[in-house]
């Protein structure tokens, strides 16, 4: 069936480029292979001594179309993603093959046009909303999105509404939010930039006996924006974030949160410069009543690219986080770039009443870059975590049991061919 539907996809989107030149439009058609094999001792969460260090290779594969006219946008991405291995080989599939990004954007006028589909939408510094690159699945949302385009401003208006399936009544949903609306604007102010962002999510409502009320519902709102500076003959630039979550979290409780993080990166020279940043998400104390919720969520951000490389925070703790971070980035020849990141995390409050102390131990990120041409790239990577009895207590893991020093290592080889271009 998918089989079927993939050489009919092609055959339609091959035969219209042969018209494409005529109407002065333009299609284009490309891939995505990406391997990425990982030495997993540690990552994520510590490991037990007694169990054994994973070798693991994922594999992601994308087909990605896009069609643009002048007034029109469309772009069609079918994803598979596996493990290797998962697949025997005497069969075709794990089901693991679907689509990624599904979506058309019409020009209503001058500035204004309008997307509806299934959309990777990222904002800023991918803070909030990402197209979460580095998961082999990647985020995508399904949304109508409204934008507004000058030379000096950006606005964007997106909403969804979610259902599990094609129901002729209200039903219970849980798989994600219900309703979204957001708003994202962006100005230049000479050599800063400002974006603001306002998030609001509802979320079905559970009654006392724990079941999905199917009318009523909990609503999140973020509220925050970004500030950054850069000028051409000035060697240091400036990247500040400010967000502040109320409402109700997911299981209803009165959420007060904030997130607050600042980075500096100083250039010493052409191949060398530094980065310098901290990250503060609120959290919750051990004593908080349990009706409230003090932990910041990171909605639809980007894992790997914050608070350390092994992703131990990936999910935050409840006490919150404090990640002081600092590395050089140095390009070695005219291609090969090596960054080293160093953090140091504790909880912005005692999650632990036992503890007298908040730190949670530190992590070393060692990355190497290196684009071999045009269409493939090769990165690699290593990262140690020195962690502590906390950071075993935040983690829910047996406490005086013998645990592997937690590293994690990876090699990933991307290619992106461009099958067909017609414009």
């Amino acid at each position: 069936m998918s089989k079927r539907f993939f050489i009919s996809l092609l055959f339609v989107m091959v035969a219209s480029a042969a018209i494409e030149k005529v109407a002065a439009q333009a299609i284009t058609i490309g891939g995505e292979l990406r391997t990425r094999t990982e030495v997993r001792s540690g990552a994520v969460a510590p490991l037990y001594d007694s169990l054994g260090t994973a070798l693991v290779t994922v594999m992601r594969s994308r087909l990605n179309m896009a069609y643009t006219s002048n007034v029109m946008k469309a772009k069609l991405v079918l994803q598979d993603t596996h493990v290797f291995g998962q697949t025997s080989p005497t069969a075709l599939s794990t089901g693991t093959f679907g689509i990624y990004e599904a979506w058309g954007e019409y020009l209503l006028a001058p500035g204004i046009s309008v997307a509806m589909g299934r959309q990777a939408i990222e904002y800023d510094d991918k803070r909030l909303f990402s197209a979460s690159n580095w998961s082999n699945t990647g985020n995508a949302h399904d949304l109508l999105l409204m934008k507004y385009t000058s030379t000096d401003f950006i606005l964007h208006l997106g909403a969804a509404w979610n259902n599990a399936s094609d129901v002729y009544q209200e039903t219970a949903y849980t798989t994600t939010y219900k309703s979204m609306t957001y708003l994202w604007a962006s100005k230049p102010l000479g050599k800063f930039n400002l974006t603001a962002l306002w998030v609001n999510e509802g979320y079905q409502r559970t009654n006392n006996q724990s079941n999905v009320n199917d009318n009523k519902r909990w609503y999140r709102n973020t509220i925050g924006g970004n500030l950054s500076y850069s000028a051409e003959n000035f060697p240091v630039t400036f990247y500040g974030t400010g967000y502040y979550q109320f409402g109700h979290g997911t299981t209803g409780k009165q959420l007060d949160a904030y997130l607050l993080a600042s980075k500096i990166q100083a250039k010493a020279s052409k191949t060398v410069a530094f980065n310098l940043g901290a990250d503060c998400f609120s959290g919750s104390k051990y004593d908080l009543a349990t009706t409230e919720d003090h932990t910041f969520n990171k909605l639809f951000g980007a894992n790997h690219s914050f608070n350390g490389s092994m992703e131990y925070w990936k999910s935050m703790p409840t006490g919150g986080l404090i990640d002081l971070y600092f590395g050089p980035e140095v390009a070695i020849g005219p291609k090969l770039k090596a960054e080293a990141s160093y953090h140091a995390f504790s909880l912005a409050q005692q999650q632990v009443k036992i503890f007298d102390h908040k730190g949670l131990g530190s992590e070393l990120d060692l990355t190497f870059t290196y684009p071999v041409s045009s269409v493939m790239n090769l990165q690699g990577g290593w990262s140690g975590y020195f962690a502590n009895a906390l950071v075993t207590s935040v983690k829910k893991l047996k406490a005086k049991v013998d645990q592997k020093f937690p590293q994690w290592a990876f090699i990933m080889i991307t290619i992106k061919p461009t099958f067909l271009s017609v414009k």
